[in-house]
């Protein structure tokens, strides 16, 4: 039988117009759900039906990221960890690397000339496998680390100074309520950590 470019595909059980229509539903609601929804609108079809329209679309087109973070994950704690590249302005996953080496990171972003920053931990495989793959890119901290780095340096400042410190358990109960003088000491942890 003759095909209808746009109306009609070779082999199909349903007309592309059809077809389009059951797409977006199947996209928004999955399998199950989509079988119901179809239902109701009066397009029968069964949630396995559903999953494959939807299966059949071409991958979409993701631009190249400019910006990646870079971290590993646990698939299970303790035993088996691997990276995960994410583009970290679209918030989405590039990719899993089954390892933590830096050569599988370092053959990953060599496949996107396109990187500008690399946003990592503090790890050294992953310092490594950025400079491999990536000599063009900006290495900087993570925002988790950041603020780890920054409690450390403050609690080891404070540990330090505990020394300035120094209150008589007895006159405890004579300052509450009343202001404190500051001592050169304490100004001078104060200022570090502001």
């Amino acid at each position: 039988m003759e095909q209808i470019p746009s109306l009609t595909r070779r082999y199909g059980q349903r007309t592309e117009r059809l077809r389009s229509t059951l797409t977006p539903v199947g996209l928004a609601l999955a399998g199950r759900a989509g079988a119901r929804l179809a239902g109701v609108l009066g397009m029968p079809i069964s949630r396995s039906t559903v999953l494959r329209l939807v299966e059949a679309l071409p991958e979409p087109q993701v631009p190249t990221p400019r910006v990646v973070g870079v971290d590993e994950y646990a698939a299970r704690k303790g035993s088996h960890y691997g990276t995960v590249l994410m583009d970290v302005e679209t918030r989405r996953p590039i990719g899993l690397l089954p390892d933590r080496e830096a050569s599988s990171l370092a053959a990953r972003l060599a496949q996107r000339p396109s990187v500008e920053v690399v946003c990592r931990d503090r790890a050294p495989f992953f310092a490594e496998g950025a400079t491999a793959g990536a000599p063009q890119a900006i290495q900087v901290a993570d925002r988790w680390h950041l603020w780890h780095n920054l409690s450390e340096a403050t609690e080891r400042c404070v540990a330090d100074r505990r020394g300035c410190l120094r209150v008589d358990p007895g006159e405890l109960h004579l300052l509450q309520g009343r202001p404190v003088a500051v001592g050169p000491e304490l100004r001078e942890v104060y200022r570090l950590t502001a």
